[in-house]
């Protein structure tokens, strides 16, 4: 519980360190969806990340169970790097760079839900750096909760 509290507050407090691509920037939020995965099997308490174009925020439910809460508290926050954008998010993975990706600007913002059985909301989120020359993707996968980062899409 100790290490991935710590987990998620190195993200919170230095969210910058590996950001300067978009790829970095990727593995940041993949880490972020891990720890929030982990905390919602600890806490039995439903997490969630909401996706905005410039920003992203760690929410916890009020109550514990997979039931839907009634509110949700704030926990953390990452704003997005000014040379990485947040380009699309989509409500399943797109595990091959060829599975076609969303208009920029879909589905923004987004609530992403990770449960207490360590399952998850599936999505995509697509990100790419300010010229469109280095783009990455987080696929988030449903039954697990896991996510990874593919390059390209």
């Amino acid at each position: 519980m100790i290490g991935v509290l710590a987990a998620v507050a190195v993200l919170f407090i230095n969210p910058r360190s590996t950001a300067a691509t978009s790829s970095g920037y990727a593995q940041e939020i993949a880490a972020l969806c891990d720890a929030v995965r982990q905390r919602a099997v600890a806490s039995r308490t439903r997490q969630r990340i909401e996706v905005q174009g410039n920003q992203v925020i760690h929410w916890q439910a009020s109550t514990q169970g997979m039931a839907d809460p009634p509110d949700y508290g704030l926990v953390g926050r990452t704003v997005v790097p000014a040379q990485v954008a947040i380009v699309a998010v989509d409500t399943r993975p797109h595990v091959q760079p060829d599975d076609g990706v969303p208009s920029a600007g879909a589905n923004l913002p987004i609530d992403l839900d990770f449960f207490a059985d360590g399952s998850a909301a599936p999505a995509t989120i697509f990100i790419s750096d300010s010229r469109s020359e280095d783009r990455a993707r987080v696929v988030i996968y449903p039954a697990t909760g896991s996510a990874y980062v593919y390059q390209e899409w």
